[in-house]
């Protein structure tokens, strides 16, 4: 028995992988541009957004 891979999650890895380095350059960035203290301001709205997405999951569940 052989395994076929769908296609439709490759090309979701891909995208994760890609937003998660297109957030990786505009911290960089922005601490190159303002310095380390962007980088608490940063944690603190990255967690907000992070605690969306889970109340998000949660509700659609």
């Amino acid at each position: 028995m052989t395994h076929t891979a769908d296609k439709s999650g490759n090309r979701v890895n891909v995208l994760a992988i890609a937003l998660l380095l297109v957030v990786v350059a505009i911290v960089v960035l922005a601490v190159v541009q303002f310095g380390l203290p962007v980088l608490g301001l940063l944690g603190v709205v990255l967690t907000v957004v992070v605690f969306t997405i889970m109340l998000l999951f949660t509700a659609g569940n």
